[in-house]
């Protein structure tokens, strides 16, 4: 049958060599040949490997070339469908700049993401400060951060081995029933306070300012949130434990908790006015009855400046008793390279000491100005340069302009009985300004010069010392 077809070929291309005239003979039969010899080569092929492996049967005269390539066809794509299962069933690996390392299941349900980042600071105070304000370098934050999704599931923990310390900052399961509700359970921030809402690795400034002196930092309990109008209105509630201000909270100190909520909205996210875009105004507000024991406060430990000098302490035999709440208005507003933000808190405490019980009102404010002076777009979620830092190609990253002013007032009713006037301050005020170069979205480095004034704070009734700090910051993402 071979030596018939070849023939049969030969003489097919001679005859069309002889009909077509000379110019399709030099080239179009060339061409009808070569593929003919490239088609007898591949079957020659097919026939070795196939006489390898298992015996053919005889062949019959009325199996032609048509029915060969049909069968060289078929093997080739189940080989196509083989190497794509095998395909399909290989985890994808993806490392996302500046986010880290995510693995996908090859059935793309589960994604595990593995990220972190830590700050080195350097805190050095000029001139003739409080005493207790040491010059030095440290690990401000370390934190590795792993993060896992499957479905509508999600979990994050997060720990901090900054400052010389173990904390467990995050850790936390969501559960997303759709883009208005998900549920969270676990160790997470309470939604009050923008400037604490704001994430650690994109806060504006070395240090944030005084409003987060009034409001927790970190909770245990059970909360809902999520987009009732996508872009335009969120909002979230908690049922937590009821950590004091500035206290990381681990176990409840008493039998109460707080419930705490939050509510913001960009009334203008759909308007064509691009200047009016970026308005952004919101509440927030938390309630709850603590009662506290000299053995277990349930107050803070302190209020401290942008420099994390302390400069208010309660007494320690000073302790929570009564109602707390407190009311947090704050705002943004984002315009191409320029942001502000501010916040105000007001917070109502029940203190007792002794035979002594009083409600203490203390509230705190706080103004930030931004500018982008390489023209990238102001963000509450950080600068994303345009350019990384290359110098061999004149890229420097994003720079841009940072200034804050905010204030922190307690109570004249603190003093003497829930206070000491000869070492706690009565207000402290600070301005600070700065710069911040974002190399690339990785890397990050900060420069602050922050001033803070005092009311009070040392014996015979005189203001503690004025507090100058130069706060540099390298932070590192991975």
């Amino acid at each position: 049958m071979r030596i018939r077809l070849r023939t049969t070929t030969a003489l097919a291309a001679a005859l069309l060599a002889g009909f077509a005239g000379p110019a399709f003979a030099d080239e179009e039969t060339d061409a009808l040949g070569a593929q003919i010899k490239a088609l007898e080569a591949r079957l020659d092929a097919l026939e070795h490997r196939q006489a390898q492996q298992q015996p053919q049967p005889q062949q019959t005269p009325s199996q032609g070339l048509e029915q060969r390539v049909s069968t060289l066809e078929k093997q080739e794509a189940a080989t196509s469908v083989a190497t794509g299962e095998l395909e399909q069933k290989t985890a994808a690996v993806k490392y996302e700049y500046g986010k880290g390392l995510t693995v996908t299941s090859p059935d793309n349900k589960l994604q595990l993401r593995m990220s972190g980042y830590f700050q080195a600071d350097d805190h050095a105070f000029v001139g003739d400060g409080p005493a207790n304000n040491n010059d030095q370098f440290f690990i401000r934050s370390a934190r590795p951060i792993l993060e896992a999704k499957y479905d509508q599931f999600s979990a994050r923990l997060m720990m901090d081995f900054g400052n010389g310390q173990t904390q467990l900052l995050d850790a936390y399961g969501d559960y997303t029933v759709a883009d208005a509700l998900t549920v969270r359970v676990g160790k997470f921030k309470d939604p009050i306070g923008i400037e604490r809402w704001q994430a650690e690795q994109n806060v504006l400034f070395v240090e944030r300012g005084m409003t987060t002196n009034l409001v927790p930092y970190r909770d245990n309990g059970i909360g809902i949130y999520g987009n009732l109008i996508p872009g335009t209105l969120e909002y979230q509630i908690a049922f937590t434990n009821g950590a004091p201000d500035l206290v990381n909270g681990t176990n409840g100190l008493d039998n109460d908790q707080d419930i705490t909520g939050r509510i913001f909205v960009h009334p203008f996210h759909d308007t064509d006015i691009r200047a009016l875009q970026g308005v952004g105004v919101g509440v927030a507000g938390s309630y709850g009855n603590h009662n506290g024991s000299t053995g277990s406060t349930d107050v803070t430990s302190g209020y401290v400046t942008p420099a994390q000098s302390k400069f208010f302490t309660y007494a320690t035999t000073a302790f929570a008793s009564g109602e707390q709440w407190r009311f947090n208005p704050e705002a943004t507003y984002y315009n191409g390279p320029f942001s502000m933000i501010g916040e105000y808190v007001l917070e109502d405490q029940g203190l007792r000491n002794g035979a002594v019980t009083r409600t203490l009102q203390n509230d705190a404010w706080m103004a930030i100005a931004t500018y982008v002076l390489t023209g990238e777009d102001a963000r509450f979620d950080g600068v994303i340069p345009r350019n990384n830092f290359d110098p061999a190609h004149d890229q420097w990253g994003a720079f841009e302009l940072v200034g804050r002013l905010s204030r922190l007032r307690v109570d004249e009713d603190a003093f003497p009985v829930f206070a000491s006037a000869a070492v706690s301050a009565r207000e402290a005020r600070e301005a600070t300004i700065g710069g911040t170069w974002y190399m690339n979205p990785n890397i990050k480095l900060n420069l602050d010069f922050a001033f803070t004034t005092f009311e009070g704070g040392t014996a015979g009734g005189g203001n503690r010392p004025d507090e100058k700090a130069v706060l540099s910051r390298a932070q590192v993402k991975f």
